[in-house]
């Protein structure tokens, strides 16, 4: 079925260049009309392709913890291979080559997006260390991480069952290339910097993934599809109360400062955008959400809930300033992790 699936995915994506060589071929023996046609319909189909790689690979969705190197959000290089995938497969008929394409761009987007946040759990907790964090918190991230390896392995899977093409995580050149910089004044100290991160990439983005992977889930029609999302939204919310955690340690080391700069990041929130989804030709909003992308309105709806739950909890804590301690929280975690993670 692999090796089916792969031939008819290449030859939708070598048509393209097929028919325009095939029609300037044509043309040139003097059959402008059928050579003009055939031209013309192989630069459409190479434009579909370029644009499903182009929208659906720089959509405006948080999927986790973001990877965030001098103020950018990153992610992995493609690339073909082996080494970040496991043997998912979902059901592939009745799916047409487009969908299947759409498909694929979608979950490639998504298994960028885990993989990146697997070093930005490790700058975590670099941060971390370097503020003196408790064991339970440095140990929550990389638990967090381990999480990650895994929702990207399955991301790749899917991509891979539905492209046909063996897609895998390239390098992040970046990473390499970083370098200390001191941070700008509006940027605060660092614990203003670990509280800001926190509310914004944590207790929102992955509160926010949490959500749209559930519900997501309830949708989905096959059972891979939703094991998967069920999975992902388990661990990110697990995810985003490490967020919390991480800011109630601040409250309680950085003193003023970072409670002044949770307040400063409340006002931010008003300013976050709704996740943005192109809008696709050839595929509705319902064949979508049978597949595990929700339509544009109930991303908007999720939003200003987790947004308005943010808030209020982040108000609380300005208040109250504590929260209980994390290492209860991740023994379940622990065990979790040793009978092999939720994949079956």
């Amino acid at each position: 079925m692999v090796e089916i699936v792969l031939m008819v995915v290449a030859a939708v994506v070598l048509l393209g260049p097929i028919l325009v060589v095939a029609g300037i071929v044509t043309m040139s023996k003097g059959n402008s009309t059928r050579g003009g046609l055939m031209t013309f319909l192989g630069a459409v189909t190479m434009g579909l392709v370029f644009w499903a790689y182009n929208a659906l690979g720089n959509m405006n969705f948080s999927k986790g913890r973001v990877l965030r190197l001098k103020g950018r959000a990153r992610v992995a290089r493609r690339a073909l291979g082996d080494g970040w995938a496991d043997d998912a497969a979902p059901a592939l008929e009745g799916l047409t080559p487009w969908q299947r394409t759409v498909l694929g761009e979608a979950w490639m987007y998504s298994a960028g997006m885990e993989h990146a946040s697997v070093p930005a759990f490790a700058k975590l907790s670099l941060k971390l260390s370097a503020l003196g964090a408790p064991s339970a918190l440095l140990e929550a991230c990389h638990l967090a991480a381990l999480d990650e390896v895994r929702h990207a392995r399955r991301c790749f899977a899917l991509a891979r069952a539905y492209s046909g093409l063996p897609w895998s995580a390239g390098a992040i050149p970046e990473l390499a290339q970083e370098r200390p910089s001191p941070p700008s004044p509006d940027e605060g100290d660092a614990w203003s910097r670990l509280v800001r991160g926190s509310l914004l990439d944590g207790c929102l983005g992955e509160g926010l993934a949490a959500s749209v992977a559930e519900e997501a889930s309830r949708r989905a029609s096959d059972p891979v599809v939703s094991e998967t999302l069920a999975v992902i939204a388990e661990d990110e919310a697990r995810h985003a109360e490490l967020a919390w955690d991480v800011i109630a340690f601040a409250l309680e080391r950085g003193g003023g400062k970072a409670k002044q700069a949770l307040r400063e990041a409340l006002e931010a929130l008003e300013t976050q955008r709704t996740p943005a989804l192109p809008s696709i030709p050839g595929v509705d909003e319902a064949f979508l959400a049978r597949n595990g992308v929700l339509p544009q309105a109930e991303l908007g709806r999720l939003m200003e809930a987790c947004i308005q739950q943010t808030r209020e909890r982040a108000m609380a804590f300005t208040r109250q300033g504590s929260t209980p301690g994390v290492s209860s929280r991740w023994d379940g975690e622990r065990a979790h992790l040793v009978r092999g993670g939720a994949f079956r």
